[in-house]
């Protein structure tokens, strides 16, 4: 699936689930939905009085106390009451409800407003036209207490239930009144939020404890909305953003969460393959089927078949002409330069990938020679190695391991060498190991470089290296009593900040001029894109984009 494909089929449930009842936020508080026994309703509520007990695990107890009066004209008889809570956390177990003082038991999660319950009236009566019913709600719901806007408080916002405009009227007398957890004595602690900017109505005490309450005349069909908030040592408090907009919201949409999390999945998946597919260089050719292990294979080869960085393959590939001394750091600055130390001879021997180099640091050297002598205009190369024969060595050193790994298993050579890359961390830590080119192979770790970093104070590194890194320490030759003083394996002295893997940085990030490029064009040779065969007729292409947005809020929804 191609990724404009995704996109399209992304933009499709987007809008599919934006399109639906659960999803819309208007739908969910107004509660004029497409029901059709409530164009029927027709009634009043005087009064909604509620109290919110706080609890020092930042939960609250809500009890709610209504009164309905069911029109004499045009209202039908009223057989089930929705009543909404704040939040998705509420417990449907905890809902406790009386009508007249008698209990009710059929008691369901609403299928009319997101976060709230129906109360079925058939085995107390019904409210008839004309007459008036008491209802009481009990309900505990956990996760309201959250951080306050001011530093050291926490904080509850209350919006009381409400219901459509279609089917109620007449004006209620609105009453919110809060407690407080048993260690708050004193109220004075506490101040008010929301609220329409209007104080406490009351402030007094009850054999229940000190409280504060907000009263106000308003309408059954919109929201009383009410807050307070206090030290938030009396009470565990939550972080509104997790518990409501992320957590809320899966719980509260589940088949909109779980459609989400397959897309992302989806994109995540096609994502990672893109850029595994895109980082792949080796011929498809080369099979993790069958065969058996290929077991004489150079540090770069087998760096290459873990399909490393060409930056890293390379730097391994000079560093194995530095560990039989046919190259030397001639300069490190203004610009990394390395020294031939071979004899034409013995570069006749090389392999093909390594005569590669040698060619592109003869052409760098000569290059640098005319801008000495002022024959060549413009800023002197940054890369030791001519990005052309760079690009050479490296695609021939791929065929290479492409034409050695032919009837061999490179799942099981991969396994192979993963244990070879092992016992070489195990040598580095040896005086006088067993694997001499314990360094090389260290270097085919897809994170050499961080583990090298953390610990390089406690291994052994070949001579070699260690005058590389004396050189870059110092910034010139080192003398000839410290080169005679390098054995072949010995620890290094750190000098100053200049880290134990300072040859190795310089070499990855001096060495390629455009990695992204040269892998690009390195692998359009050695793994081209697959030919497409077309006929005849034309072809279009659509792409498509999609975004989605959630969002959550505490309140309680409206109700029939």
């Amino acid at each position: 699936m191609t990724l404009k494909k995704i996109f399209v089929f992304l933009s499709i449930v987007t809008l599919s689930i934006s399109l639906s009842p659960s999803f819309s936020i208007a739908k969910e508080n107004d509660v004029t939905l497409s029901n059709p026994r409530m164009e029927d309703y027709y009634f009043e509520v005087p009064s909604i009085y509620t109290e919110i007990s706080v609890l020092d695990d930042g939960s609250i107890d809500i009890y709610y106390k209504f009164e309905f009066f069911n029109d004499p004209v045009l209202g039908q008889a009223i057989d089930v009451i929705d009543v909404g809570f704040p939040n998705v956390y509420y417990q449907l177990k905890s809902v406790k409800a009386w009508l007249n003082g008698t209990e009710i038991t059929d008691i369901r999660k609403s299928e009319y407003i997101d976060i709230g319950v129906e109360i079925w009236l058939d085995e107390v009566g019904y409210i008839y036209a004309g007459q008036t019913g008491i209802l009481e709600v009990e309900c505990h719901n956990p996760k309201m207490v959250y951080n306050d806007n001011q530093e050291g408080l926490a904080s509850v916002v209350f919006y009381q239930t409400w219901y459509g405009i279609d089917y109620s009227s007449g004006s209620t007398n609105r009453t919110v009144r809060f407690y407080f957890p048993e260690e708050l004595t004193d109220i004075s602690e506490v101040d008010y939020r929301i609220a329409d900017m209007a104080e406490f109505t009351r402030v007094a005490s009850s054999p229940e404890g000190p409280y504060v309450q907000f009263s106000s005349i308003g309408t059954p069909y919109f929201s009383y909305e009410v807050g307070v908030a206090f030290p938030e040592e009396y009470s565990k408090t939550f972080n509104s953003f997790w518990t409501l907009l992320v957590w809320g919201s899966m719980i509260r949409y589940p088949m909109a969460t779980a459609i989400a999390c397959i897309i992302v999945l989806a994109v995540i998946i096609f994502m990672f393959r893109k850029i595994r597919n895109a980082r792949r260089y080796l011929p498809p050719s080369i099979s993790s089927l069958g065969g058996g292990i290929r077991e004489d294979l150079a540090p770069s080869e087998v760096a290459i078949l873990f399909e490393r960085p060409l930056t890293q393959v390379a730097s391994l590939m000079l560093f194995e002409l530095m560990e039989k001394g046919y190259l030397n750091i001639r300069t490190r600055e203004p610009e990394l330069r390395l020294d031939i130390a071979a004899t034409d001879a013995t570069i006749a021997e090389f392999s093909k990938p390594h005569k590669s180099m040698i060619v592109g640091i003869r052409k760098r050297n000569k290059e640098d020679e005319k801008w000495k002598r002022g024959a060549a205009s413009g800023t002197i190369p940054k890369e030791p190695v001519h990005q052309t024969d760079l690009k050479n060595a490296l695609v021939a050193q791929i065929k290479s391991v492409a034409k050695k790994m032919k009837g061999f298993s490179a799942r099981k050579t991969r396994d192979y060498y993963e244990s070879i890359i092992d016992k070489a961390w195990q040598e580095m830590s040896k005086s006088n190991p067993e694997l001499l080119n314990a360094f090389l192979w260290i270097m085919v770790d897809e994170n050499y470089d961080q583990r090298l970093e953390k610990y390089g104070g406690t291994y052994y590194y070949p001579g070699w290296y260690v005058r590389s890194y004396y050189y870059y320490a110092i910034g010139s030759s080192i003398s000839r009593r410290r080169h005679k003083s390098i054995g072949p394996f010995m620890q290094i002295s750190r000098q100053g900040r200049i880290s134990h893997t300072a040859p190795v940085q310089s070499f990855m990030s001096g060495l390629v001029h455009k990695p992204g490029s040269l892998r690009d064009s390195v692998k359009n040779i050695t793994r081209p894109p697959p030919t497409r065969s077309s006929s005849g007729g034309r072809s279009y292409s659509g792409g498509g984009c999609a975004c989605a947005c959630a969002c959550a809020c505490a309140c309680a929804g409206g109700g029939r």
